[in-house]
């Protein structure tokens, strides 16, 4: 593991702080060695490990978690090794998130996935976003990713931080999408799309579990 321990200052008018910038290898433990309270950790990998894995040393380190994935695609590997987590205590309960079109993609992935899960833990919606968010009493950490819930092979990166506020940020995006789509893997794009349309459209909006509030900027 080759770790770069540069400490990063940005401006204090930001939502910013050092951050721990590292090019890992190895396995996925190498990666959160640096993790602790308050952290922001920023990595590239080149396919050494995947989404899960970093998921699965996290835990080990953090213990038992909720743990919510928002992906454009699931492999059906990873979904097992999620059920395997459950089932060895290590995630409290698992909520899923991905793109509408994955019932068209990965048809009887998505038949798995939902015997795995149940309907009531997954929704779908019009996204490519990816992040994880992992919580427990102690814990509060948001992964910001460019790998979905699959093997990765390619070069990756990832941004950790352990912050209630960018957590809560990410957090009320699933919250309104569990709220306005229905159950399971959703195919219809219209549907998603109202979902997004409220959440987006509004001309001012609060975000429940935060007092930071966003606004949606308009063309004059």
């Amino acid at each position: 593991m080759d770790l770069f321990n540069q400490k990063v200052d940005y401006s204090k008018g930001f939502r910013f702080k050092k951050s721990e910038l590292g090019v890992f290898s190895g396995n996925s433990d190498s990666a959160i060695s640096c993790l602790k309270k308050d952290c922001r950790i920023l990595g590239l990998t080149r396919g050494d490990f995947s989404l899960i894995d970093l998921i699965h040393s996290i835990l080990k380190k953090i213990g038992k978690s909720k743990v919510i994935c928002c992906t454009w695609s699931a492999g059906i590997k990873d979904a097992n090794q999620v059920k395997w987590l459950l089932e060895s205590n290590l995630i409290e309960a698992f909520t899923l998130v991905t793109d509408h079109s994955y019932v068209t993609r990965q048809k009887k992935y998505a038949l798995a996935i939902e015997d795995l899960f149940g309907l009531e833990n997954i929704r779908t919606s019009e996204i490519h976003a990816k992040f994880v968010l992992i919580q427990n009493e102690s814990w509060n950490i948001c992964i910001r990713t460019s790998m979905n819930l699959n093997a990765n092979k390619t070069c990756e990166t990832f941004e950790l931080d352990d912050d209630l506020e960018i957590f809560n940020f990410y957090r009320n995006f699933i919250d309104e999408t569990f709220k306005n789509t229905p159950e399971g893997f959703e195919q219809k794009s219209w549907v998603v799309n109202q979902a997004l349309n409220k959440f987006f459209g509004e001309e001012k909006k609060d975000v429940k579990h935060s007092d930071f509030k966003f606004f949606r900027l308009k063309n004059e």
